[in-house]
């Protein structure tokens, strides 16, 4: 029976579509404007050494990852990545898609918007899933060369009352495609934290930023993403990957 079911998985699986909704690692992409650079040095090579292998250097908060309470929460200090259970980031998922819009940095997504968005696809998000927002935001301007800058110091956001619904709907975890998630910026200049700092980490809901292909999904899919069990990390990258 244990095979049984492993093989109808295995079968399910494979008869979907499966989107990559991590953007490539590389040197110069994006950070966060006060975060090291992500530094790949092909340290080995076949020639001298008979084998191929690079040494990568990065912050946990590189490329797409996730956010753990730890990462901002002083009093919850001991709530880090590698404490997470395996399960964490795997479940259904609904997509809201407003990359239709033309977003300029510290334009705020308000719960206007999330209500409507819901009354007219359907399928409202329940307990436990996870949200991902797209503003369009990764798709237009995540860059490798001096746009990098731009993207990472500049972004939409969400209004409080946004950020607070998905907190009254008890989600697993809200994601966006940028590099703060709900957090407006400005040429680097941020404004309120209410998903960081009030709403989702104090709460145990996790944050996932700088997801890419979300114009790829469709309103519902099923996630899979796993953090590296980090020791005492603040966060993670991530390789999410959505089937549907």
């Amino acid at each position: 029976m244990r095979y049984s079911k492993v093989h109808q998985i295995d079968a399910l699986l494979s008869s979907m579509t499966a989107v990559d909704l991590a953007p490539t690692l590389e040197r110069g992409i994006p950070i966060y404007p006060t975060h090291p650079h992500l530094i790949i040095d092909p340290t080995m090579s076949h020639k001298r050494d008979g084998y191929y292998c690079q040494s990568v250097l990065m912050a946990e908060h590189t490329g797409c990852h996730c956010d753990a309470p730890a990462h901002i929460i002083e009093g919850m200090r001991d709530q880090t990545i590698e404490k997470l259970p395996p399960t964490a980031l795997i479940g259904p998922a609904k997509v809201y898609d407003f990359s239709c819009r033309d977003w300029q940095p510290g334009q705020l997504l308000t719960l206007r918007d999330i209500a409507d968005y819901e009354e007219k696809l359907g399928e409202p998000i329940e307990e436990a899933e996870i949200a991902l927002i797209n503003f369009g935001w990764l798709e237009r301007y995540w860059s490798t060369d001096r746009g990098a800058l731009f993207y990472a110091s500049n972004q939409p956001g969400m209004d409080e009352q946004a950020v607070k619904f998905f907190r009254d709907r008890r989600v697993a975890a809200v994601g966006a495609d940028t590099i703060a998630c709900e957090i407006a910026m400005i040429d680097g200049v941020a404004g309120p934290e209410f998903g960081h700092q009030q709403y989702w980490l104090p709460n145990n809901i996790l944050i996932l930023e700088c997801i890419a292909n979300l114009h790829k999904l469709p309103r519902t899919c099923f996630l899979f993403a796993a953090p590296l069990p980090i020791k005492d990390g603040s966060g993670s990258p991530l390789r999410p990957i959505a089937y549907f």
